[in-house]
């Protein structure tokens, strides 16, 4: 086997268990809205980050805030759309919302538990979106009386703490484990030939 062949080798498996070991980081999504009061549902503004790699290194997050009575979800930039053209509170942070009708991307009243949820980050625009427990049952449609400011709807903020595992998709797996597979097989090969 040629030196440089073995070197490829070892180069395509190293990169071939980091590819399915992947990467683990944590960050902090700040100054997410939360309808103050008891007010709608609350939108960001800002789109959620992206896979760095598109879909050839998907990236798993785990999401986790400490306000218990607070859900928070995640919608598309079509889904957050269609919420502010119906609602009737005049902003474009806190809307009207029944979360059972809202089609949650990830997250929501319904989550894997009150304070955290998982999903895998997707390459088109998305938005995190928040509300109280309490609105869920209390039949008002998700609007309370007595909450709307002068300025508009009232709202708090909290942050929320992610905890992401990026690793190969598929298509970069298959990728390298045949460079790797060709590498090994035409080093054998050559070997085979000089022995002749």
């Amino acid at each position: 086997m040629r030196w440089w062949m073995l070197v490829l080798a070892l180069l395509l498996g190293a990169a071939l268990v980091a590819a399915v070991l992947g990467v683990e980081y944590n960050d902090r999504i700040e100054d997410i809205p939360v309808p103050a009061d008891g007010t709608g549902c609350a939108i960001g503004e800002d789109v959620l980050p992206k896979p760095p790699y598109g879909s050839m290194l998907p990236v798993d997050v785990e999401t986790d805030w400490n306000t218990s009575s607070v859900w928070v979800g995640v919608v598309s930039a079509q889904e957050r759309d269609r919420l502010i053209a119906a609602s009737t509170l005049g902003s474009e942070v806190v809307v009207d919302c029944s979360p059972d009708s809202i089609d949650f991307a990830a997250g929501g009243p319904n989550a894997q538990s009150k304070t955290s949820f998982t999903w895998m980050l997707e390459e088109h625009d998305h938005y995190p979106i928040t509300g109280e427990y309490g609105l869920v049952d209390d039949g008002s449609g998700g609007l309370l009386d007595g909450v709307i400011g002068d300025d508009g709807p009232l709202v708090t903020y909290i942050d929320v703490d992610v905890e992401a595992h990026a690793a190969a998709g598929p298509v970069l797996l298959i990728a390298l484990g045949g460079a790797e597979a060709i590498t090994v097989l035409a080093g054998f090969a050559f070997a085979m030939r000089r022995k002749k």
